[in-house]
């Protein structure tokens, strides 16, 4: 089941995945800790946007944009689609869809009417700026304890 998700291309496959661990277990405790809710802020910033932008039919994928926790510390995914939006191509046929993926990206038949990756834009700079002051205010504090 395939998801609209901000996530990029795996890093597992990256050759610099050990030196990105290596950099983020560098981070300290505190700085981790006083980061996380704000990403978790622009993550609710970027799902409150998407489902603003949803089209609503009867509302099953604008329900369905959701913020997860990410596979480690920080991470915070924004995903829409998944089960709930997922149906049969064609009745019988035993192959399902997502349609998020269809509303964002279009079909041969129905035109794009994006809402994920327009929310994304909206906030990227938001996001990036608020993180850096939250992560100079968390070095400023740790390196006066």
């Amino acid at each position: 089941m395939r998801r609209i998700s901000t996530r990029g291309p795996s890093l597992a496959r990256s050759p610099d995945l050990a030196r990105l661990r290596r950099r983020l277990m560098a981070i300290p405790k505190a700085v981790k800790a006083e980061l996380q809710p704000t990403l978790e802020k622009s993550a609710d910033e970027v799902v409150a946007t998407a489902q603003r932008l949803a089209p609503v039919d009867d509302g099953t994928l604008r329900d369905s944009i959701r913020r997860e926790p990410g596979e480690h510390d920080l991470e915070v995914r924004v995903e829409a689609g998944g089960e709930a939006t997922t149906r049969e191509v064609r009745r019988g046929i035993g192959v399902g869809y997502d349609y998020a993926l269809a509303v964002e990206y279009g079909t041969i038949d129905t035109p794009a009417q994006p809402f994920f990756w327009p929310a994304y834009r909206l906030s990227r700079n938001r996001i990036k700026s608020r993180a850096k002051r939250a992560i100079s205010k968390a070095v400023k504090r740790t390196g006066k304890d």
